[in-house]
């Protein structure tokens, strides 16, 4: 079918008269589609938007679900125009949706003003998350995020934004979002948990799928986009977690699996039982976090941001100097194409790429005839716990100082005798572990 738009424009140089005919095109197309109001009178006559009560009409779910009916919904939305200077900005705010045109065409799609802040009149529940999760972004290169974290946010709530396109297809504004939506969410997450398909997920899952959705709209609510929550999400992600079932390298396992791997993978090895470390950790450590006449490192880890102090065994410290990058600059430990050994990167895509080579080494031990741990669940962070494990059967007052967990649970051992007696313990497991 063929439509035929009332706006007049003088060409393409005509700048106001393109923008007020790409307006009007949106206004047909939302009536098209069922989500917006006719634009034009009985008799054909364009109606300025300024002489209509409200720019969203009722909404309801798509015919095709068997969801309940959503109750009518109106909204005010301020629609004003941006200025010429703000429409031709080269740096468009992330959140912004390519439509295939140049953005500065559609006022919905270009910011008012410089402070990254959405259009004021933005309402759309897309735009605001993709707002959302590059406010996010920019905690992450300030360090005060991870990656991973930005990237679990991003994909936690995706599965939101998929559950309302598919059982409430008419959900467009995040004026919209009732508790009873929400209510209807958290339902459905529930019925994924342990379901024995191939979208079961665990409770854990769950509570991080509840958690983002409420602290993306509390988020909104703190940059003053929402007046008040749809509900109190106090409670909204609370999820009683299963009693978690430790998963441990023996002594002689870590003893089999050291004495079978190369020279650099037995450092990592010797890395994660001696001081704690996960593969991230090995791949950051640098030579100026470490006191080599003392071998005592000190350093805060990634993950918790604690500040951490470990000590270093004989073996270790040998075993380090032996491999240490040569270049004084940049992480201690490299692979042997001098490539850091533990990355993080978002790609074209907007995913998180992770190149991890320490658990890349592990794996390829556990897959050898030799090592006959192939089809073993337990993974290099595990020997982490393993290490742990062993000092909370001689001292469990000092397990939490080894594994550097968060600040709260073990500030009454931030003093210097506490470190001490972590240091005779981790120099116990030296010999324990055959090293």
């Amino acid at each position: 079918m063929t439509y035929y738009l009332k706006t007049s424009c003088r060409g393409k140089k005509d700048r106001q008269g393109y923008e007020a005919a790409f307006r009007e095109w949106e206004r047909l197309k939302a009536f098209v589609d069922g989500l917006g109001p006719n634009p034009y009178t009985e008799t054909g006559v364009l109606i300025p938007e300024e002489h209509l009560a409200s720019f969203a009409p009722a909404y309801a779910p798509s015919p095709a679900t068997s969801l309940p009916p959503i109750q009518a919904t109106t909204i005010a939305i301020s629609r004003k125009l941006p200025t010429p200077l703000a429409a031709k900005s080269p740096d468009l705010p992330a959140w912004i949706e390519s439509v295939g045109l140049d953005a500065g065409l559609n006022p919905e799609l270009i910011a008012s003003n410089d402070s990254g802040n959405p259009y004021e009149g933005e309402r759309r529940i897309s735009a605001l998350a993709d707002f959302w999760l590059a406010h996010r972004h920019k905690q992450t290169e300030r360090g005060e995020l991870s990656l991973k974290q930005w990237a679990e946010d991003k994909t936690k709530l995706e599965v939101f934004r998929k559950f309302l396109r598919v059982n409430y297809a008419g959900v467009v504004f995040i004026d919209q979002l009732e508790p009873s939506i929400l209510n209807r969410y958290r339902d459905l997450q529930w019925n994924f948990v342990d379901c024995g398909g191939e979208f079961q997920i665990s409770k854990a899952t769950l509570k991080k799928r509840l958690d983002s959705v409420a602290k993306w709209l509390t988020w909104l609510v703190d940059q003053n986009i929402l007046k008040e929550l749809p509900k109190d999400l106090r409670t909204y992600g609370r999820v009683k977690l299963d009693k978690p079932k430790p998963l441990f390298w023996t002594v002689d396992e870590c003893k089999s699996l050291a004495t079978k791997a190369s020279k650099r993978t037995r450092l990592y090895i010797a890395l994660a039982l001696n001081l704690g470390y996960t593969q991230k950790d090995i791949g950051t450590l640098e030579a100026d976090m470490i006191d080599w006449d003392t071998g005592i490192v000190i350093r805060d880890r990634h993950k918790t941001g604690v500040p951490s102090k470990g000590k270093l065994w004989h073996s270790t410290l040998k075993m380090l100097q032996k491999h240490r990058n040569s270049d004084p600059k940049g992480p201690l430990l490299v692979g042997t194409n001098g490539l850091p050994l533990y990355t993080e990167k978002v790609n074209d895509k907007g995913n998180l790429i992770v190149n991890d080579s320490v658990r890349l080494a592990f794996n390829q031990l556990k897959q050898t005839k030799k090592a006959g741990f192939k089809e073993d669940p337990r993974s290099f962070k595990h020997l982490r716990k393993s290490a742990a494990n062993e000092i909370e059967k001689a001292r469990p007052e000092l397990t939490e100082l080894f594994l550097a967990h968060a600040e709260a649970g073990m500030k009454r051992h931030y003093v210097s005798q506490h470190f001490e007696e972590l240091f005779a313990e981790t120099d116990k497991l030296e010999s324990l572990y055959g090293f």
